[in-house]
């Protein structure tokens, strides 16, 4: 760990400019002295600095705990605590102490761990308990609990099994986590653990959330414990109305024939059962949800008495979202409120419990995220946030003070602010400074929060606040000096451009645009693409992320770098959202062609040499805008969906509706338009299709389906590299660092010549 910095913030970068002279790539390539490569990208120490992760304020507001990577290997996360009053840090807990033998994890951890994005070895979650005196993080497969006053970690399972979503409960007086697909907890006074759901097998799997939902909703959990610690509520989920899809993971050492119960677009959901468990003593209790099996379980809450468990019920075509109240006692439910729309509902939720019964919800219902609350039932809820702007999140209420603090924008979709407002919407007030992303993660009492901060020219830096943004101490300053791991390239690194573009119905469309700074006037240099597309996704914006690096790397190597987000992006509002209804495949097409059409109209782009790159929703789109426009010489398509009958339900039809024509949410075309073979005629120029062959997201059959129509065809402009034992989001550094200079060889070959 780099030793921790008390200080002010140096200054920004100066954008350097280059002027090596030299042959342009369209003559020779040549690679400027401190350019980025791949190998460098995905090297130790990481280029972005070190990084603070899963930061917590301990209940009584004194100690700020974070997953630390060691200097020598990043992925090796350790626990480590930083004194708010002295700057001090130390390490917690070991990663690599506590266990004999290497970390093995189980199946079900990995498909966790993919749902949830999470990457890295040793402690990946923790959590306090209320009393701020006990940390649990899970290790190994079982469970440890970290006391302060003595100053050490104990094993609080050590079973064969390998418990997951493991937690502390807010006394401390029990851990609970889910093995085998039941619930159990293990009291401290008498190390017995307890079993709280019964019923599981191969098909019945208890407080676990399916795969779409997991995947799609982002509900990671399967289980609630109320804040009286009364009661549990957990799901139950049958997966057998789903059908088996046989699917081969290729790995390096040999093959593996899963059998997964993967929900296609059409096809049979898991169906859900919500339980509660009195935890002293009587029958498990199963709630009124409804009549209608075929829904989505997307939240469950509970209000801060315990009383009432608040469920919220999405519908198969999510146009409709429930919010019942639950009596916990009796499992007699009622409705609150509901809310449609005639596209689709994004399921987010911000839910608050207020300490009057009441709570807080943050809702599109205006066009754009905001804060309601609600009171007494019957009574209409109360706007507290208004405006053509976004909440984000919800950060922190204090009840007291009256206050709400959250993350958004105001002026710009390009950056993210922290504010505070009070209960009634008035004194909206900026707490952050400077122009980029910020986020927050408050104390309990939102007495002072810890921020990050970054942009386009500073990575991620930490540093903790009062709550009206005063600024305290620095917990990862991660200067940009000599000393820091970006250093050797900061000579070549470049600030992008960011500018908007007019779509055909005038809805203006973010851009930024790397260029390099060699270029010579009268010069002509390729262009690259990058681009995602879909849903849900915001690409353009003013912070710092690991993947400024591959566009850096394409600037170094003489590429000018262009991205936009097309109309379907997010933070912008459900009417700049709604416009990929029913139109995967169409409308994001036109809107990069605009973004195209813009590259060739300026003087240093050629027009002849402009390729296109994406991955996941990008590498469908890399296909389509080879297939259906004449914008682009070559692309790169990576793990590319190709038929949305080959993805998932929860995902696939809230855009498209249900492929089955027999459906009343079925919209004749939506399916086979969207798919990439209607197009294949189209589909003439050279690209590098790239596929993890252990996909478990966007399953390595789409590859397949579209080599084969390719092979059938006679087609020699596809080039095909595949992954063995990769999933969607690869893992390897060294798959990682193949994968990125085969995008940059591709690009030079087919471009740079």
């Amino acid at each position: 760990m780099r030793t921790l910095i008390i200080g002010l913030l140096a200054a920004t970068i100066l954008t350097a400019c280059n002027q090596q002279e030299g042959a342009s790539i369209s003559e020779q390539h040549t690679v400027k002295t401190g350019a980025l490569t791949a190998a460098i990208i995905h090297s130790d120490p990481v280029l972005s600095g070190p990084t603070l992760k899963k930061v917590q304020i301990s209940p009584d507001g004194k100690t700020v705990t974070v997953l630390q990577g060691r200097a020598d290997d990043a992925s090796q996360q350790d626990l480590w605590a930083y004194d708010l009053a002295t700057g001090e840090s130390k390490r917690l807990v070991s990663s690599t102490d506590l266990l004999d033998a290497p970390e093995v994890l189980s199946a079900e951890e990995k498909n966790r761990r993919e749902r949830m994005r999470e990457k890295g070895a040793g402690i990946i979650a923790y959590s306090w308990d209320k009393a701020g005196e006990q940390i649990l993080f899970p290790l190994g497969g079982d469970v440890f609990v970290y006391n302060l006053q003595s100053g050490t970690a104990t094993q609080v399972t050590n079973t064969d099994g390998f418990e997951t979503d493991a937690r502390i409960s807010a006394s401390g007086k029990f851990v609970s986590y889910v093995r085998d697909n039941d619930l159990y907890m293990t009291r401290f006074a008498n190390g017995r653990e307890r079993r709280l759901s019964y019923g599981a097998n191969d098909l019945v799997r208890n407080a676990t959330a399916s795969f779409v939902v997991q995947e799609e909703l982002a509900r990671r959990t399967g289980y609630w414990m109320s804040p009286t610690e009364m009661h549990v509520a957990y799901s139950q989920i049958d997966e057998s109305p789903i059908a088996v899809e046989y699917r081969i993971e290729f790995g390096a050492n040999g093959i593996e024939n899963v059998a997964q119960r993967y929900p296609f677009a059409g096809t049979d959901n898991a169906t859900v059962k919500l339980a509660i468990k009195p935890l002293l003593g009587g029958d498990t209790v199963w709630a009124d949800i409804g009549d209608n099996p075929d829904i989505y379980l997307a939240r469950v809450y509970w209000s801060k008495n315990g009383r009432h468990l608040y469920a919220g019920i999405l519908s198969r075509d999510q146009k409709s979202l429930k919010m019942l109240d639950i009596d916990p006692a009796t499992g007699n439910s009622s409705l609150v409120f509901e809310e449609t729309s005639n596209t689709w509902i994004n399921v987010r939720g911000d839910f608050k419990a207020l300490d009057d019964g009441g709570f807080l919800w943050s809702s599109e219902r205006s066009g754009f995220w905001h804060i309601y609350r609600y009171g007494q039932m019957g009574k209409p809820p109360v706007q507290i946030t208004k405006g053509d702007w976004p909440v984000s999140k919800v950060n922190c209420i204090d009840e007291k003070a009256r206050k709400i603090y959250f993350s958004g924008w105001q002026k710009t979709a390009l950056e993210q602010h922290i504010y505070s407002t009070d209960f009634n919407g008035e004194n909206l007030t900026q707490l952050s400074k400077g122009a980029g992303i910020h986020k927050a993660n408050f104390a309990n009492n939102c007495s002072a929060y810890i921020g990050t901060f970054s942009n386009k020219t500073t990575p991620p830096q930490t540093r903790a606040y009062k709550n009206d943004g005063t600024p305290l101490i620095w917990l990862n300053e991660n200067k940009l000096d000599a000393d820091h791991a970006y250093a050797p390239y900061l000579a070549s690194h470049v600030v992008p451009e960011f500018g908007q573009l007019a779509a055909t119905d005038g809805t203006l469309m973010d851009y930024m645009l790397y260029k390099p700074t060699d270029i010579k006037p009268g010069e002509k240099r390729p262009a690259v693409t990058i681009v995602y597309g879909g849903p849900g996704v915001q690409r353009v914006d003013k912070g710092w992320n690991s993947k400024v690096f591959l566009a850096q790397m394409l600037v170094d190597n003489g590429f000018v770098v262009f991205q936009i987000d097309n109309r379907g992006a997010t933070k912008r509002g459900k009417v700049f959202e709604d416009h990929l209804y029913r139109s995967m495949g169409k409308s994001e097409v036109v809107d990069q062609s605009v973004g195209a059409e813009f590259l060739k109209s300026l003087p240093y782009v050629d027009a002849e040499r402009m390729g296109v790159y994406g991955w996941s929703y990008g590498g469908y789109m890399t296909l389509h805008m080879l297939a259906q426009t004449n914008h682009y010489k070559a692309g790169v398509s990576g793990a590319p969906v190709t038929d949305w009958a080959l993805y998932d339900t929860a995902y696939t039809e809230r855009f498209l509706g249900d492929p089955r024509p027999d459906n009343a949410n079925y919209t004749e075309g939506a399916y086979e338009d969207g798919a990439i073979f209607p197009h294949l005629d189209g589909l003439t120029e050279p690209f590098l299709l790239i596929h993890g062959m252990a996909d478990d997201n966007v399953v390595f059959r789409h590859s397949v389906k579209l080599m084969n129509e390719m092979q059938k065809r006679g087609a020699q402009n596809m080039r095909i590299m595949t992954y063995p034992g990769e999933k969607h989001g690869f893992r390897s550094k060294a798959n990682k660092t193949h994968r990125d200079q085969q995008i940059l060889d591709f690009f030079l070959e087919n471009l740079g010549q």
